[in-house]
């Protein structure tokens, strides 16, 4: 069985163990408190058509019935009860990334986003929502931002050192807020209180993402990279200037590849000197050491992430992530002869493998938004098929991010 290494953290020191125009679609809906038994405005399916690229060859109705039966299994595997009566969390089970299988800032954010997706469907959306949430009020760090590792029994701080949040699971849970806001309502005053705090410890004084809300202002991670969501931000909270977020994020993926991967589009787990405008991966061994200088089981989201961005806001708005995503899409294309089990997991800048001895579902799984904002029908038809498969066994991390990509996929990821 393939396996990763525990989740991607700044102070974890590990080694590698193991569409076309749409109207928008946002609410004005304020108030006090979540209702507990609110309208849905967005059911699933809530179809989108996305600004560029194709879809799958399937059907609609058959990619909703995907990604339905994605759900369920997710559902029933991950989303557990706990650590209170009045909370939920995704469990790490499969993957190791949490004692007791407890859960990390990561999934959270990522559980907080599938569910308000999932709302029509799942008849109980709303409530597991405001468990995922309630559980993230209960483990705030210092600066508001939740603890990223919790032990699945104790439901305690898990990591060494003082509590802190990762940047990845922050971003999520923000984007989580908005679309449960936009979705059922009564959320906004905890969206935007979150959304100030992330801004006031994530964000380096030059607009570029920090790896954690401690850590230094002059590194990068670009697996945080979610243009779409701070797009969103930029759109939900006006107090805050998400938009020099969103050009210094761009900034920091053309001035990167351009020296480092520019006929693939790639970008190391970890990037340096993020602070300035020659930013270059990070040393090997720099923080997880898998090794970090090249894409390993952070930077292969990039392409989702991208990708994504891409397909919601189109060609004009989204030109970096679409420029890169279609990069990407042909350089892994490549590199696995368009299977998509032979995308690995660690690849270099070059588009060439770093080692073929380790495989992830996720790894290829990710390039599906990539592949459909390129227009590339065959590798898009060929990734939808192996969503429907655990080739290698993948646990929490693998099917979670499956989960998120069907819905994209499928045509079912609408923008709040």
């Amino acid at each position: 069985m393939a396996h990763r290494a525990p989740s991607p953290r700044l102070r974890t020191l590990v080694a590698v163990g193991t569409a076309f125009a749409t109207a928008a679609l946002g609410l004005t809906m304020t108030g006090a408190a979540p209702a507990s038994a609110a309208s849905t405005a967005h059911p699933f399916p809530t179809h989108t058509a996305y600004q560029v690229g194709v879809l799958p060859s399937a059907s609609q109705a058959s990619r909703d019935a995907a990604v339905q039966k994605q759900y369920d299994s997710w559902k029933a595997t991950y989303l557990h009860k706990g650590c209170a009566s009045n909370e939920y969390y995704v469990s790490t089970k499969g993957d190791g990334d949490a004692p007791n299988n407890g859960p990390v800032s990561e999934g959270q954010g990522y559980g907080m986003n599938i569910v308000p997706l999932m709302a029509g469907y799942d008849a109980n959306a709303q409530a597991e929502f405001n468990g995922l949430w309630q559980l993230v009020k209960d483990h705030k760090d210092a600066n508001g931002l939740m603890q990223w590792k919790l032990d699945g029994k104790t439901c305690k701080y898990a990591d060494s050192g003082t509590p802190d949040g990762a940047t990845d699971g922050d971003l999520d849970i923000g984007y989580g807020l908005i679309l449960a806001d936009k979705q059922w309502g009564g959320y906004t005053a905890d969206a935007k209180a979150w959304l100030a705090n992330f801004y006031a410890h994530d964000v380096a004084s030059d607009g570029h993402l920090k790896c954690e809300d401690d850590g230094p202002g002059t590194d990068t991670r670009p697996s945080d990279f979610m243009l779409d969501h701070l797009r969103a931000f930029a759109a939900y909270d006006t107090a805050h200037d998400w938009n020099k977020v969103v050009t210094r994020t761009e900034a920091v993926i053309s001035e990167f590849t351009k020296s480092y991967s520019a006929s693939g589009g790639l970008l190391s787990d970890f990037v340096v000197n993020a602070n300035t405008t020659s930013p270059k991966p990070a040393p090997a061994d720099y923080q997880e050491s898998q090794p970090d200088n090249i894409v390993g089981y952070n930077s292969i989201r990039v392409p989702w992430h991208l990708g994504t961005d891409a397909l919601l806001y189109g060609s004009s708005t989204a030109a970096v992530s679409y420029a890169t995503a279609k990069l990407e899409s042909a350089c892994l294309k490549g590199e696995s002869g368009g299977n998509p089990q032979k995308v690995y997991p660690h690849t270099k800048l070059n588009c060439t493998a770093y080692s073929t001895s380790d495989q992830a579902e996720e790894a290829g799984d990710s390039v599906g938004p990539a592949a459909m904002a390129a227009g590339d029908q065959a590798w898009t038809d060929a990734i939808w098929k192996q969503l429907g498969t655990n080739p290698f066994g993948d646990g929490y991390f693998g099917e979670t991010i499956k989960t998120i990509v069907y819905l994209v996929m499928a045509g079912d990821y609408w923008k709040p």
